[in-house]
This record gives C-alpha cells, sequence and structure tokens, in this order.
C-alpha cells in the first residue's frame, strides 16, 4: 500500500469513527420521523447520489422530481387491525391516505471538492376516514361513515453542502451537512371538517416541522467500470420544540445501491432503505388526541425497510444533451409501527435533470 492510500484509508477510519459518534448523540435524542417517512431530509435527491461526485467548479444542475405515495391498511405494531380495534380507542379510523410531493432541487460546484444543494417541494395529502356514528347495526358492531380531508402547501426547504473527503482508485467518499428551514406549516386547518377537527389538522397533515432541523450524512461510492456501489448513512435531528409545543422526531437512516449501465446511457438500480424513528415529543394543545390515531402523538416512527427499483437514461447528445430522466418505485419489505399507524404501500417517483 502507499503512502496516498494509507493516508487516504486512515481519513476514511477518522472519518467514519467521528459520523458514527455523531449518529450515538442523535439515537439519544430520538423522538419522531416525517409524519410520512417519505418527506424528510433523509429521502434525499437519489438520483444526483448515485451518480456520484461529479459536480465540479462551477458545474449548476437543476432537477424536477415528483413522488407519489399510498399509505392504506391499519397496524399496531406490525400486526394489521381492523376499524373495530380503532374505534374502541378513538373516534374515526383511516382508510387511506395519498401523497404528491413536487421537488425542485439545484446542485452548485463551489469547487471540484464542494457542492452546495437547495431542495423545494410542494405537498398536496388526501387522506379518507371512517367516523364511528355512535349506532349499532344488526351485527351489534358500530357503524361508521366517510370523511375526506386534505391539505397541502410549501413545504420545508433543505439546504446542504457535500464535501468529497476521498476521490481516488474509482471509490469517493463524501460528507453533507443539511440544514432544513421551517417554510412549511404547522398551523393547516381542514374548514371543510372544521367540527370534527377543531383548530388544527392533525400532525402528519402538516406541511412543515416547525423547527430548524440539522441532517449530516456520509456516503461511500466504488465504481468498477459500468457498475456503481453504494452506501449512504443519514441521520436528521430536530433539536428544539416548535411553538406550538412539540418537535418531530430524529431519524437515522442508511441507503445501499447498485446500479448497472446495461445499454449506453441507461442504467438500471436497487436500493434498499433502512429508517428508524420514534413518536413524537409533546403535543399540540389544538389537536386532540382522542380524534383519530394521526392526532395522538405517540402513534408515529417506528422501523421500516423499503425496496426499490430504478431505471435511469442520460442524453449525450442532441436537443436533450445533458438532460436525464429517471424512475423509482418501492415498496415497503418490513414496517414495525409505533402505535397505531397506516402502512406504507407504495413510493413512486419520476424525475428530470439538466446540467449546465
Amino acid at each position: 500500500m502507499n503512502h496516498l492510500q494509507t493516508t487516504n484509508f486512515k481519513t476514511m477510519k477518522r472519518v467514519l469513527f467521528l459520523f458514527l459518534g455523531i449518529l450515538c448523540l442523535a439515537d439519544n435524542l430520538f423522538s419522531q420521523s416525517d409524519p410520512m417517512n417519505c418527506c424528510s431530509m433523509n429521502n434525499m435527491d437519489m438520483n444526483s447520489v448515485l451518480e456520484g461526485p461529479q459536480h465540479k467548479a462551477g458545474m449548476l444542475m437543476f432537477t424536477y422530481s415528483y413522488m407519489n405515495s399510498l399509505m392504506q391498511n391499519n397496524y399496531s405494531g406490525t400486526t394489521k387491525v381492523n376499524d373495530q380495534y380503532i374505534f374502541d380507542r378513538y373516534l374515526m379510523s383511516p382508510e387511506n391516505m395519498q401523497m404528491d410531493m413536487h421537488m425542485l432541487s439545484g446542485m452548485y460546484g463551489v469547487s471540484d471538492r464542494f457542492t452546495i444543494m437547495v431542495m423545494l417541494n410542494y405537498n398536496y395529502m388526501s387522506m379518507n376516514m371512517k367516523m364511528l356514528s355512535g349506532q349499532m347495526n344488526m351485527s351489534g358492531m358500530s357503524s361508521s361513515m366517510s370523511m375526506k380531508s386534505t391539505s397541502q402547501g410549501l413545504g420545508d426547504t433543505k439546504i446542504s453542502g457535500q464535501y468529497n473527503l476521498i476521490s481516488a482508485n474509482r471509490q469517493f467518499l463524501s460528507a453533507v451537512f443539511g440544514l432544513s428551514l421551517p417554510t412549511g406549516s404547522i398551523y393547516k386547518t381542514d374548514k371543510e371538517n372544521l367540527e370534527f377537527y377543531g383548530d388544527r389538522q392533525v400532525y402528519m397533515m402538516q406541511t412543515g416541522s416547525g423547527t430548524f432541523d440539522l441532517a449530516p450524512g456520509l456516503t461511500y461510492l466504488y465504481r468498477p467500470d459500468k457498475y456503481l456501489l453504494g452506501a449512504q448513512m443519514t441521520t436528521v435531528i430536530h433539536p428544539y420544540y416548535n411553538r406550538q409545543g412539540y418537535k418531530l422526531g430524529n431519524e437515522f437512516s442508511v441507503n445501499s445501491w447498485a446500479a448497472y449501465e446495461w445499454i449506453n446511457n441507461t442504467s438500471f438500480s436497487f436500493r434498499l432503505n433502512y429508517n428508524l424513528t420514534g413518536p413524537i415529543k409533546g403535543f399540540d394543545n389544538s389537536i386532540s388526541a382522542p380524534l383519530e390515531p394521526a392526532a395522538d402523538p405517540k402513534n408515529y416512527g417506528g422501523s421500516f425497510l423499503k425496496g426499490y427499483i430504478g431505471l435511469a437514461h442520460s442524453f449525450q447528445n442532441g436537443f436533450f444533451r445533458n438532460q436525464k430522466v429517471a424512475a423509482e418505485f418501492g415498496i415497503p419489505l418490513y414496517q414495525n409501527f409505533n402505535g397505531i399507524q397506516s402502512a406504507t404501500s407504495y413510493n413512486a417517483m419520476i424525475s428530470w435533470t439538466l446540467n449546465i
């Protein structure tokens, strides 16, 4: 092993120990994840991550992404539960929830080793509920009626910096530090169902955290020929309570993936994502916990494993030169919820990227 390789190896070890220390501190602060576990800073722009650290000095990249997620079927821990189980504890039971997210991000290479990124997102959420009517049907079960609640608005803004620590022998090690700005709302109301929801919609229908949040991360890539192998550790830290008296919880996430360029400029990828979170700390006095599971702070977070497949194509010539289109689809492989929650059915995302 030559001197350069030895130095790189020592640097990599120091960075790993430092990052693991940060994660240990974050683990002591765990409370709750992003409500739908798909909108957080742990869900980075995987399109840019899979590409690797190619942002040279002066390089500018814009990406538009659209994500759709569906949640349905209710679970307590890992056990599926029916409506009556929920009606024994709450007034309403969720049927399903759909979320549409539009994300716009920009990346700029300050130098060959340092890149900055800004990400904006706009969310639309729709939840269908069953409400306990108080009457009994012929079987002796409580009857119910359906209702719908919607919420939309700008989410929290993410800014981050990526620094390439190691770039040699087809291996790359990058450290990322992100900051989330509380541009989303924590005051969303549902005027159509005000008599049921009161002054405030439930936590998962809010579009922001209400706090400045920290998001350190570490990404490793290995690129042998047409393959790309990688792993990434990230955490989101919510250091204090928002103005409504609660805070979303710290998250720990691990991504691992493999990509292969099987046709010129077209690649296929497979990704695994593990996410660990906990319940909300504190509560909003304007949200009634007995209303439904999502109104109860303890019914958030857990441990989740998801699998994704992706397809991407880069245009090298013609009118679409320096542009890329990509798609990714994911399903849950394991879900263990804190309290009662609706399970994720799928996550789907498409994106378009322009390099300047």
